[in-house]
């Protein structure tokens, strides 16, 4: 346990953020969520940048790969965007609520996974689907929530990695990539992580003047639930954010690493972590929350599910 807290401090070294421990956690699983994958493609960019915690710096620590908006590519350094640079941009996920128009133009990264060893050493993991599920800010699949506010910046700590919904191998979530291998590799039956983020907020709305450097301030705002409820300080719920990444792999995990791994001090994708910038149409994203994850009655699966 002390290791993993160390892990932590060091991911997350920037002032202002609230370090949360590693557990694992339930299956994927919620009512309102969007798969970015529009373009069959779900990674819009893999680079050694990161818009959060090395907000207007010039590198990152470690390579990621983004979903979600492709305002990125338009951007001379990504790491100095700002919100309007990116709500309502045009991304790489689907349509809900029967809108016209993809409303989730938020921004999701995680560390990259590459070979470490074998023939393929060097070479990119690719992810292959990618899927934003939102829950009640119980971790109900429905239930009372909030919308996260515009703007808010968060990195989600908790984690845990699986075979895959589908793979028959029922065993409980762990902390390090487990052995897949015999499996096609195919999405719910791969190599895949789950993320989850913090759902109590203590209703401090987020300021990101331009100028701010390392911007990971929002996570002191910010608290993960005990058990169903938020503790004392975070009274306010939000909906639940976690990030599923499936990668094309289905080995047994001992010749990968992620991106993150050993700047942090570990292996075996212990050091997996993601990244979350609000940037949906706030209009539209409180919508969704209302109509997919609040409001069983308004539910539908083509406008929650598409």
């Amino acid at each position: 346990m002390h290791r993993r807290r160390k892990i932590l401090v060091a991911l997350l070294s920037a002032p202002g953020v609230v370090v949360a421990m590693l557990l694992p956690s339930s299956p994927a699983s919620a009512l309102g969520k969007v798969g970015c994958d529009a373009s069959g493609q779900p990674t819009v960019s893999v680079a050694s940048y990161d818009p959060i915690v090395n907000h207007n710096g010039t590198g990152s620590a470690h390579e990621h790969q983004l979903f979600g908006n492709i305002a990125w590519f338009s951007l001379p350094n990504p790491n100095a965007a700002n919100y309007a640079d990116l709500v309502g941009r045009a991304n790489n996920c689907r349509k809900v609520l029967g809108l016209s128009n993809s409303a989730d133009s938020a921004g999701y990264w995680t560390p990259t996974l590459r070979y470490v060893s074998g023939p393929q050493a060097g070479q990119l993991v690719p992810a292959q689907q990618f899927t934003a599920y939102y829950r009640a800010a119980s971790g109900d699949q429905f239930g009372p929530a909030r919308a996260i506010p515009a703007d808010t910046r968060l990195i989600g700590t908790e984690y845990n990695w699986t075979c895959g919904q589908n793979s028959g191998r029922r065993s409980a979530p762990v902390l390090s990539i487990p052995d897949c291998s015999g499996l096609p590799g195919t999405p719910g039956r791969t190599l895949t992580a789950h993320i989850d983020f913090p759902s109590c907020w203590d209703g401090v709305l987020p300021s990101h003047p331009a100028s701010q450097s390392g911007d990971t301030r929002d996570n002191a705002h910010y608290a993960y639930r005990v058990g169903q409820s938020c503790p004392a300080g975070f009274p306010v719920g939000v909906t639940e954010l976690r990030e599923t990444v499936q990668f094309a792999y289905a080995g047994t995990g001992a010749d990968v690493a992620l991106s993150s791994d050993a700047a942090m001090g570990t292996s075996d994708g212990r050091s997996m972590h993601a990244d979350f910038w609000q940037t949906w149409s706030q209009k539209d994203f409180e919508a969704f929350v209302q109509t997919c994850v609040v409001d069983h009655r308004a539910y539908s699966r083509a406008a929650c599910q598409p």
